[in-house]
C-alpha cells in the first residue's frame, strides 16, 4: 500500500491539470475572441480632453472688393461753354410821355463762358414801335437798330438768371407829319428763367438815350440840344445753340 500513497500526489496533480484544460471550452474561446475584436468605448469628454482635442480650422474670410468710386456729375453751368443765341421780344414802348406804343424786337449774338455761372458776349438787335394815336394826336412808327454787349449771370445752380446789355443804337421816325432820326446809347436789364438747356423766357427793361436838335442843325452846344429817353418793357423768349 505504501507505494500507492507515494503515487497519489502525482495522480491528483495530473487530474487537476486535465480538469483545467477541459474547463476552457470552445464556446468560451469564441466569446473571448469576440470581446477582443470590439473597439474600446470612447472615453468621457472632459474640459481637459476637449481643450487637448484639435480644433477645426476657421473658415477662410470672404474676398473683399473696393467699393466703386462715386464721381459726382459736374453742375450744368460748368458743362456750358457759350454759344449763339437768338431772341424775340414783344411788349410796350414809350417815346412820348404817357403815350404807349406796341413794341417788338429781335436780337442775336454770341456769348463766351466767363465762369461757372456767367457768360459775356456781343449782340445785334433791331426793333419797332408801332404807330398809335392819342385823342387827336397821331404818333408815327419808329424803328431802330443797335449793336452792343450782352452779359448773362445765373443765380448759382438755380434756373433763374439776370442779363445786362448796353451799346449804341440808331433810330428813325417814319411819318407824314414828322420825320427825324436820332442815335445814342442804350442800356437794359432783364430777369428770366431757363426752361431747359436751350430755351428761356425773360422780362426786360431797356432805356434809349439820345440827343435831338430842336434849334439848330447840330448839337455842338449843349444849349441847342434836348436829351430825351425812350423806354421799352418787353417779354422775351430766347433760344441758345
Amino acid at each position: 500500500m505504501k507505494p500507492l500513497f507515494r503515487c497519489l500526489p502525482l495522480a491528483l496533480a495530473a487530474f487537476a491539470l486535465h480538469a483545467q484544460a477541459q474547463s476552457i471550452s470552445p464556446a468560451y474561446e469564441a466569446f473571448r475572441k469576440k470581446e477582443a475584436s470590439q473597439p474600446a468605448a470612447n472615453p468621457p469628454v472632459t474640459p481637459a480632453t476637449q481643450a487637448a482635442a484639435p480644433q477645426p480650422a476657421p473658415p477662410a474670410p470672404a474676398p473683399t472688393y473696393p467699393a466703386p468710386a462715386h464721381v459726382s456729375p459736374a453742375p450744368a453751368q460748368e458743362e456750358e461753354d457759350g454759344g449763339f443765341f437768338i431772341g424775340v421780344q414783344a411788349g410796350q414802348g414809350w417815346i412820348y410821355e404817357d403815350v404807349e406804343q406796341d413794341a417788338v424786337a429781335v436780337s442775336a449774338g454770341y456769348r463766351w463762358q466767363a465762369g461757372p455761372w456767367a457768360q459775356v458776349g456781343v449782340e445785334l438787335s433791331g426793333g419797332r414801335l408801332d404807330e398809335t394815336t392819342d385823342g387827336d394826336w397821331r404818333f408815327a412808327k419808329a424803328t431802330y437798330k443797335a449793336i452792343g454787349a450782352n452779359a448773362r449771370m445765373n443765380f448759382g445752380d438755380s434756373p433763374w438768371f439776370a442779363t445786362v446789355r448796353g451799346g449804341y443804337f440808331d433810330a428813325e421816325v417814319d411819318g407824314a407829319d414828322e420825320e427825324f432820326s436820332a442815335d445814342g446809347g442804350y442800356a437794359g436789364v432783364a430777369i428770366g428763367v431757363d426752361i431747359n438747356r436751350h430755351f428761356n423766357i425773360s422780362l426786360g427793361y431797356t432805356a434809349f438815350v439820345y440827343a435831338d436838335d430842336y434849334t439848330y442843325d447840330d448839337c455842338d452846344d449843349d444849349l441847342d440840344c434836348d436829351f430825351n429817353r425812350a423806354d421799352t418793357v418787353m417779354l422775351g423768349v430766347e433760344a441758345r445753340f
